[in-house]
């Protein structure tokens, strides 16, 4: 019996060829990730606009925008509610559109205190249907080093998408 040898140089070869070619034609698709560094590609999701929409109406109501606060203060009808914990567990992810920020604690150097967090004159103009944002953000090391800007997407059009009604979120 006689052993068929595979030229897997051939075949790697040609798989990056692909894989360039499909990059090429849909960059909103895929992404290439940098040697050493993993990217992900996180989506602007209707939970995280919902969870937006909370933090906006806090503060509208009942705080002050230069301060920062925790999750037990902008979610405390939600926390303990298992049916929404799905809209308090990824709404820190919206720091990588500028929509929220962390408390910083230093001066010169990048130190956040956990926990605390602001929102943003972004996350203000997004929830007041000012400006759109970016469907989706390219994130490494917990840091969002760019985003995939086209198309842009209003906080009502991802809400519908999703089936809610802005102007029903929006209600105090």
């Amino acid at each position: 019996m006689e052993e068929k040898k595979i030229d897997t140089k051939n075949i790697s070869e040609e798989l990056k060829e692909v894989q360039s070619e499909l990059i090429q034609r849909n960059p909103e698709k895929y992404v290439k990730h940098k040697k050493g560094d993993r990217v992900y590609k996180m989506k602007l999701t209707p939970a995280m606009c919902v969870s937006l929409l909370w933090i906006y109406k806090f503060y509208r109501h009942n705080a002050d925008t230069d301060k920062y606060y925790t999750k037990e203060d902008f979610f405390p009808d939600l926390i303990g509610d298992k049916e929404f914990n799905h809209l308090i567990k990824d709404y820190t992810k919206l720091k990588h559109w500028d929509l929220i920020t962390p408390m910083p604690t230093h001066p010169d150097k990048v130190i956040y205190k956990k926990g605390y967090w602001g929102i943003t004159d972004n996350g203000i103009k997004f929830c007041q249907r000012e400006v759109a944002m970016p469907k989706y953000a390219l994130v490494s090391n917990g840091f969002a080093h760019s985003h995939i800007t086209t198309p842009p997407q209003m906080i009502e059009d991802i809400l519908t998408e999703a089936g809610a009604d802005y102007n029903e979120l929006i209600k105090p």
